[in-house]
């Protein structure tokens, strides 16, 4: 739809009284809307049911059907669509079992015109606001699955020629690099070393399109055992570099245990290999309790970052350090953020250059 060009908004008024309606249409129909009145509630949300509207305006006193149980009706079948009640119950009670049984706002008989047009105004200029951003977000949900598809078929189609050149190198290496001159050996060392980098890198886009796609399983998920687990994965990494540990107590959250347990693994191995000119590596894990729910913080002693440099910590293959510094493709804290968001959450990063590293996961409730 082009910009400029929106829909007339639909406004459905419920009412057993026929002046009633008619009144409701006279004030409305001076207006951009398209108006539906009906008297009988079970007909009108069979026309809901059909043909949201952009809003609802309902009376609360009907026989057949009363306002409080069409409004309980609404909530579950179209949550969605705002309600405005009209009522003559000059009564706080009503109002307020009306406004907690879903109602958006309430209006007293008899109406003013004036009121009854900005409040109708303003509820439908913020149920279409609503409705674009939710088409918008749908737009790039799924401009984001094609782009991960398309990023994942492109790096398994990779695979194969780096595969070959990495391979084909190797064999030239072990047969014939004596009868090579030694600027040429020079240059099949680098060819095979390229073709293993590409090759890591592939395999981490590879990850990173298959964590937009998969679907994740939600169960509790014990942090102080994910932590251990990691920590197996890492054994050969701690065992190297006498890392000193320190792990405080951490909460069950919920999660997809295995896409969790790659968070921690990427942030571990990350702290690990930052802080390994340290004399003695050190990293610390604990576990605070928020309101909204729970902050991990991973620390290390390491050589931490300029914060100025921050922002691009999280971007796929960005690097603030050299590779001739610390190997790596760039692809670890970018599918660390990943995970998070794809578990509602977050991830932050602290520090001051030259004095380790603060890593924040945030969990919500």
């Amino acid at each position: 739809m082009k910009p400029g060009n929106v829909p007339r908004a639909r406004v459905l008024v419920i009412d057993d009284t026929e002046i009633n309606l008619r009144l409701m249409r006279a004030y409305l129909q001076s207006e951009p809307y398209d108006v539906v009145t009906l008297q009988d509630p079970h007909e009108a949300l069979a026309h809901v049911a059909a043909e949201p509207p952009d809003l609802i305006l309902l009376d609360l006193m009907m026989p057949v059907l009363d306002g409080f149980a069409v409004l309980d009706l609404l909530k579950r079948d179209a949550p969605l669509v705002p309600v405005l009640v009209i009522t003559g119950l000059d009564d706080r009670e009503a109002r307020l079992r009306a406004l907690a049984a879903g109602a958006r706002d309430y209006l007293m008989k008899p109406v003013d015109r004036s009121e009854l047009l900005i409040r109708v105004h303003n509820m439908v200029e913020l149920k279409q606001a609503s409705d674009a951003l939710a088409r918008a977000l749908g737009q790039l949900e799924a401009a984001n699955r094609d782009l991960d598809a398309f990023a994942g078929g492109l790096a398994h189609d990779l695979q194969q020629p780096i595969t070959s050149i990495a391979a084909f190198a190797q064999v030239i290496q072990r047969n014939a690099a004596d009868q090579l001159a030694p600027v040429d050996v020079s240059h099949l060392n680098r060819i095979v070393t390229a073709a293993g980098t590409a090759h890591r890198m592939i395999r981490g886009l590879l990850e990173f399109a298959r964590l937009g796609q998969r679907d994740i399983e939600v169960v509790p998920v014990d942090l102080n055992q994910l932590v251990q687990d990691a920590r197996t994965a890492l054994a050969h990494e701690v065992e190297a570099h006498s890392v000193g540990w320190s792990a405080g107590e951490l909460p069950v959250v919920r999660g997809d245990p295995a896409l969790l347990l790659l968070a921690f693994v990427n942030l571990l191995s990350n702290a690990l290999k930052y802080s390994r000119t340290r004399e003695r590596p050190l990293v610390s894990i604990e576990a605070t309790a928020r309101a909204s729910g729970h902050a991990v913080r991973i620390r290390d002693n390491g050589v931490g970052f300029d914060m100025a440099q921050s922002d691009r910590l999280f971007r796929p293959f960005e690097r603030l350090h050299s590779a001739a510094e610390f190997e790596g493709t760039g692809m670890g804290l970018a599918n660390v953020r990943r995970i998070m968001e794809r578990h509602g959450g977050s991830v932050q990063a602290e520090s001051v250059q030259g004095h380790g590293a603060t890593f924040t996961l945030l969990f919500r409730s």
